[in-house]
């Protein structure tokens, strides 16, 4: 071959290499994330809500829960005690503003004191200065009074209703205590760690136990920037396949719930996806730390890949 032939053929295969931006743009398949790690989608440090003993503690560090679930207790003599007796004064106002004998006996009384009254009345209108006048105006006093005492019971018995209400809200305030001293989890999850033990003093804000959520699992790794952009992995469904022991290996279906706004030093951006976990013989399968690869299906959520430029 001789030197002009060769350098010829040499800048024909350059023109039909594709660059590095012709690399990209045909690029379409789904992109498979090798390294990515299983994280957990939620924790969190249970704490104390009142001051007092824990007097009692239903689980130990690996224990599953399940949302709602009584896991501790602290003291709550104080507010039952409380509970006790505003409930007594509950139920006395009550009957009290349920009570109309005051005002029955009110009424009956002003109808004595108004015959009494009328009564001398008519005899001074039969013979004048019959009864003393002074004796006239100490009925007439005497059924205004009555009349009064009506009045009055009937204001006793709506202030016995709003009293009634005070001490319904302070049976409120009393329960809200005593579930206040009550600890419950707030999702389905394990105990990581249990930070008080039983009969220890735990202060308002002191953490008890670190609970991890392990029905949602995190699935994390990092797309390259150069072969997609963010907005095409944006959503979609992925598959994540797991390896487990002795070489079985598991797979779970899922989607990408967060694309990172930044690039790394390697030019990728950090995707997460989020899986359901499930259990095992009583036991979750995903745990926090796990190696996974993770497949990217474009098109099934933002949009599409086909068609996008890829070009630098």
């Amino acid at each position: 071959m001789t030197t002009a032939l060769f350098i010829a053929v040499t800048i024909l295969l350059q023109l039909a290499a594709p660059s590095d931006g012709d690399r990209y743009s045909g690029e379409t398949t789904d992109p498979v994330i090798e390294g990515c790690k299983i994280k957990v989608a939620d924790q969190i440090k249970l704490p104390a809500k009142e001051p007092g003993v824990l007097v009692h503690v239903a689980v130990k560090e690996g224990s599953q829960v399940r949302a709602g679930q009584e896991i501790g207790k602290i003291d709550d003599s104080e507010p039952l005690m409380q509970r006790k007796a505003a409930t007594y004064q509950l139920n006395a106002a009550v009957k009290r503003a349920k009570d109309d004998v005051d005002i029955r006996f009110s009424e009956a009384a002003a109808a004595v004191a108004k015959a009494d009254y009328e009564m001398l009345v008519e005899s001074n209108r039969l013979a004048d200065k019959a009864v003393a006048q002074t004796e006239v105006r100490g009925k007439k006093l005497e059924w205004d009074k009555m009349v009064l005492s009506i009045e009055k019971s009937t204001q006793d018995r709506e202030l016995a209703k709003y009293e009634a209400y005070t001490k319904k809200a302070e049976v409120e305030g009393a329960d809200l205590a005593i579930q206040r001293r009550v600890i419950r989890s707030p999702f389905d999850g394990v105990v990581e760690e249990l930070m008080r033990k039983q009969d220890e003093w735990v202060n308002p804000g002191d953490t008890i136990l670190r609970l991890f959520r392990l029905d949602t699992m995190h699935v994390e790794g990092a797309v390259d920037q150069r072969l997609y952009d963010p907005h095409e992995v944006q959503g979609c469904e992925v598959t994540v396949e797991v390896q487990m022991a002795r070489g079985r290996k598991e797979t779970y279906r899922g989607r990408i719930t967060r694309v990172s706004s930044a690039v790394r030093g390697d030019s990728k951006f950090n995707v997460r996806a989020e899986v359901a976990n499930r259990q095992e013989h009583g036991s979750w399968m995903l745990r926090d730390g796990l190696p996974a690869t993770m497949t990217i299906h474009l098109g099934t959520g933002g949009t599409a890949a086909a068609g996008v430029s890829r070009a630098p």
